[in-house]
């Protein structure tokens, strides 16, 4: 009985992790970075946008958006006043300045920066993001 637990657990564990994208954020710099994604999102069924995620200069972490869908964008701060935005097929979305969460086509009244957002695709449910 325990090995047939087992054995259900670890599909139910790979069954609910195809369904969310693994981004791992490696900053290369010496600055902190805070990301903000846009991505079709599997609770609402709909493009949401949110942020922040911060690193840490030299850090690498991990970020689990809810979506099954490789195809997501992205818009990055750095605490030396750089950013990472814009580019072909880059899409302009709002962001707060503390962390937020909305629909594309419902944006709060309080988000009012309206930024460029860059086109990113990861492979097979896991990207790998490497700030230089």
């Amino acid at each position: 009985m325990k090995k047939l637990f087992t054995a259900i657990m670890s599909v139910a564990l790979a069954a609910q992790c195809a369904h969310s994208l693994e981004l791992t954020i490696e900053n290369q710099t010496d600055s902190t970075v805070v990301l903000a994604f846009s991505y079709l999102d599997n609770k609402h069924n709909d493009w949401v946008v949110d942020g922040w995620y911060n690193v840490n200069p030299k850090k690498t972490e991990k970020v689990n958006l809810d979506s099954k869908n490789d195809i997501y964008y992205l818009y990055s701060e750095f605490s030396n006043g750089k950013k990472l935005e814009g580019g072909k097929g880059s899409v302009n979305l709002y962001v707060d300045n503390r962390s937020f969460f909305y629909k594309q086509n419902k944006i709060p009244k309080t988000v009012q920066r309206k930024v460029s957002f860059v086109r990113a695709r990861g492979n097979d449910g896991k990207a790998h993001i490497k700030i230089r």
